[in-house]
C-alpha cells in the first residue's frame, strides 16, 4: 500500500472538527506499508484498515476487485480512500510477490 495524497478539507474542519485537528497523524505521502493479506500493517491507521482489510485480502489472494476493465487500467491494483472526511488519505494497493 503506497499513500499517493493526503488531503485537508478546511471548510469541513472549521464546522466539524474540533479546533487544530491537521492532517492526518499516521500517514504521509509517499509512504509504504506491507501486509501478508490479513494483518495489519506496522503503523496503519486502524480505522482506515477496518475499510481496506477486505479488498486487501482479495488482491492478496489474486482476485479482482471490480469486474475486468470496469474501473481501472490495472485489475491487478486498487486506489481506496480512507473514510475520515476531513482529511482523508488516498492508498494505492497493489499486490507483491512474498520477499
Amino acid at each position: 500500500m503506497t499513500v499517493l495524497k493526503t488531503e485537508y478539507n478546511h471548510d469541513l474542519a472549521e464546522r466539524y472538527a474540533v479546533p487544530n485537528l491537521g492532517m492526518c497523524p499516521f500517514h504521509q505521502e509517499g509512504q509504504v506499508l506491507y501486509s501478508d493479506g490479513i494483518h495489519l500493517p506496522k503503523g496503519m491507521c486502524e480505522v482506515a484498515w477496518q475499510v481496506m482489510a477486505p479488498i486487501v485480502r482479495q488482491l492478496s489472494e489474486g482476485r479482482l476487485v471490480q469486474p475486468s476493465g470496469t474501473w481501472l487500467k490495472d485489475d491487478s491494483i486498487c486506489m481506496l480512500a480512507c473514510p475520515d472526511g476531513i482529511r482523508p488519505v488516498i492508498y494505492l494497493l497493489e499486490s507483491q510477490e512474498e520477499i
